[in-house]
């Protein structure tokens, strides 16, 4: 057996279904652990495209699709504008939003990318609707008046 023959069997072995499903139940123990232990009173969403595998019951569910934010896509889609997810955070303030990611990446796509343009553009609709500009916004937060 070659060289090359034996690390394609060895990483063939390193992505067993065994393994997948312990990824899974070891994922699982660390959303409790987060959940429990930081961020007991924020809801649970699952990210539809792979967080809804990581924890038996969520609050709610959304469809954050990683490509919308590849290659220069700086844009919101349209098919999937999770509104119902604003409710919940206007409630809140906040929710614990599981996703995952591939070995060895520090972030889901979803996270690093669309999620992002996704806030961007509801706090601009926000602001709009408001009838502020975002700079206003900016100019009038904590964060720039010393209220800090």
């Amino acid at each position: 057996m070659s060289i090359h023959h034996f690390l394609r069997k060895l990483d063939q072995e390193c992505i067993s279904l065994f393994n997948r499903l312990r990824s899974i139940d070891e994922d699982l123990f660390f959303v409790e652990e987060v959940i429990c232990n930081y961020y007991p009173t924020l809801p649970l969403v699952a990210n539809l495209r792979c967080g809804a595998w990581y924890h038996p019951q969520f609050d709610e569910f959304v469809h954050f699709k990683s490509s919308d934010g590849h290659r220069g896509q700086w844009q919101l889609s349209l098919k999937r504008l999770n509104l119902n997810l604003i409710p919940l955070l206007v409630q809140h303030g906040a929710c614990v939003l599981v996703d995952s990611t591939k070995k060895g990446r520090t972030l889901p796509d979803s996270f690093s990318r669309t999620i992002p343009i996704w806030c961007s553009v509801i706090n601009r609709v926000a602001c709009h609707l408001k009838g502020k500009t975002v700079y206003d916004s900016y100019v009038s937060s904590s964060h720039v008046d010393g209220r800090d």
